[in-house]
């Protein structure tokens, strides 16, 4: 717990004594000078115990200059990190012991890779994940990121109404959901709390999460797209990965809309048309290299899945895996020069 004693003094059948007074107060964090192994010391040291063991890639310079805020309560923890504003991917391993962690960026969209399951939330919306379990999240622009650990001793008397929240993304204008949000901003602002006052916080906490489980039985969320044109236009795509001139305006041409809408879609989902073509390449010509057992050169299998440029596949593969596609082939034990 971030807390400090201070002793105030009180005249008691005339004498003086110091009574302890327990104060809890949010950890202020990093300067813009703060250098990139300094930052990921710090985001690891304070993710640790709400998302597990965490490994911060960052597509683009590096993580120096994090700010933000670390809040440690016994029943509830908080953080806000102020990240690069530059697409990242963030890989969280659980922390292995029940309880409930909550997710928000506010600069831009997240996308939450958990187990089979892929949820696409916009700016300031959130999901709430189980602690336990591994999970990936992505911030394409980078920047503001909430974090908030719910301990399973402080859930446990909640957990039936806590279920139906699990897995879920809420949108940022659900009410019991600003309520929240502006509970946990109190308490990382304030200077300081003394711990009756923290823990009355911390309980009017909780006591919104069943309004927020009642708000989801009385208003099941609606899809935020037409799922049909989405996986429509995600099959074409997965069927033209071999060719590299495939384009936006042919996918506009076979659904019948313009490309424009067509970027909307996928901006609404996080991403952009031509990165999700890129990273779909990428995972291909990655799943290619590992289990094709004639072991083909790595440049016919390049250009099989759509790439036109050598070196700028080995340089997005790089980015993107952290490892050359040479080194991966030759740590699966096959053969086979780019």
């Amino acid at each position: 717990m971030c807390t400090n004693r201070f002793w105030t003094i009180a005249n008691i059948n005339r004498k003086d004594r110091f009574i302890p007074m327990e104060i809890i107060r949010p950890l202020k964090l990093g300067t813009i000078s703060l250098p990139d192994a300094e930052s990921r010391l710090v985001c690891r040291t304070i993710l640790l115990d709400m998302l597990g063991e965490a490994t911060i890639t960052v597509d683009e310079g590096d993580l120096g200059g994090v700010t933000g805020l670390f809040w440690k309560h016994v029943d509830l923890s908080l953080a806000t990190l102020y990240l690069p504003k530059t697409p990242l991917r963030l890989t969280a391993n659980g922390i292995g012991t029940p309880g409930i962690v909550i997710l928000r960026a506010t600069d831009g969209p997240m996308i939450v890779h958990h187990r089979q399951q892929v949820f696409t939330l916009a700016s300031r919306d959130v999901i709430l994940l189980p602690a336990d379990t591994s999970s990936e999240i992505v911030l394409p622009d980078g920047g503001r990121f909430d974090c908030a650990h719910l301990p399973h001793s402080a859930i446990a008397p909640l957990q039936k109404s806590l279920d139906r929240l699990l897995l879920r993304k809420f949108h940022a204008e659900c009410l019991p959901l600003q309520l929240l949000t502006n509970y946990a901003g109190y308490l990382l602002r304030q200077d300081h709390q003394d711990k009756d006052h923290a823990s009355m916080m911390v309980a009017h906490f909780y006591s919104l999460l069943p309004v927020l489980a009642q708000e989801v039985a009385e208003n099941p969320s609606v899809p935020d797209l037409p799922q049909n044109r989405v996986e429509s236009i995600k099959a074409l795509i997965e069927a033209n990965l071999a060719d590299g001139s495939f384009s936006i305006a042919d996918v506009a041409k076979v659904e019948g809309i313009t490309p424009r809408a067509i970027q909307k879609i996928f901006s609404r989902t996080g991403t952009t048309f031509s990165r999700y073509v890129l990273e779909r390449r990428l995972v291909l010509a990655k799943t290619m290299i590992l289990s094709d057992t004639a072991s083909r050169p790595i440049s016919q299998i390049v250009y099989s899945v759509g790439f036109n440029d050598l070196s700028y596949f080995n340089r997005t593969f790089r980015s993107r895996y952290g490892i050359r596609p040479t080194d991966l082939r030759r740590m699966s034990g096959q053969t086979g020069d780019a």
